[in-house]
């Protein structure tokens, strides 16, 4: 079998990861005792809770979201169904990593849902190569760019990169958010905003849609909530 033909599973070992809103959303996070393990296995995952969505409007994608947590951080993966695997960014925070295949993590700390994009406000694009662009709210309601969040992350591929001539089966990411940098203690019941976005990239232009609707993504009195148990 060609190179060009092949199949391939690898994996990025990365540490530092128009319809309405719908904020009643909301997904349960359980404790977890295994902790972050970047070797790109699912094991771990067996018993957390997940949500799954989906637009087919705008793409043929299929996303679910699991989450847990521990004292250290809190932890999410991402299954994407994807047919196409596509990405050429690797320049960290470049502009227009946002139209690579890539997802989408945004956490609205205090899950005060605000129209304001404010400092315990951030979010997380994360491509197939592995590359990240992620910005923190700030004060007067700006993204700031030059904020480096500290998750880790890894990126598991099911198919070619970049080669249509074979039909992939997707990809996952799974992403830790340590505590410190949400400024949160972890307890059961505590209630944080969440979102969660998917880019597809099969060279139609922009594809993008996320769980609750928010339009513009950087919303978050249209999050849903995420509560530990």
């Amino acid at each position: 079998m060609s190179k060009r033909h092949s199949i391939f599973v690898f994996c990025i070992f990365i540490v530092s990861c128009a319809y309405q809103p719908d904020n009643d959303k909301t997904i349960i996070s359980y404790r977890t005792k295994f902790g972050f393990r970047p070797e790109g296995l699912q094991d771990n995952w067996l018993h957390a809770d997940s949500i799954l969505f989906e637009n087919p409007e705008e793409s043929d994608n299929r996303v679910v979201v699991k989450t847990l947590w521990d004292n250290d951080s809190l932890y999410f993966l991402f299954q994407v169904s994807d047919t196409v695997l596509r990405a050429i960014q690797t320049e960290k925070d470049h502009p227009e990593l946002y139209l690579d295949d890539m997802v989408e993590l945004l956490i609205d700390a205090n899950n005060d849902k605000d129209s304001c994009w404010t400092t315990d406000d951030i979010i997380y694009h994360i491509n197939i190569l592995g590359v990240k662009k992620d910005d923190r709210g700030t004060l007067d309601c700006q993204s700031d760019p030059t904020w480096d969040g500290n998750a880790r992350y890894t990126v598991c591929l099911f198919g070619s990169l970049n080669d249509t001539s074979e039909k992939a089966s997707g990809y996952t990411v799974e992403i830790a958010v340590p505590w410190s940098e949400l400024n949160l203690r972890p307890e059961k019941g505590l209630a944080i905003g969440v979102n969660f976005a998917n880019g597809d990239n099969d060279g139609n232009g922009r594809q993008l849609f996320n769980w609750t609707g928010a339009n513009p993504m950087r919303s978050p009195y249209t999050f849903g909530t995420l509560i530990l148990k």
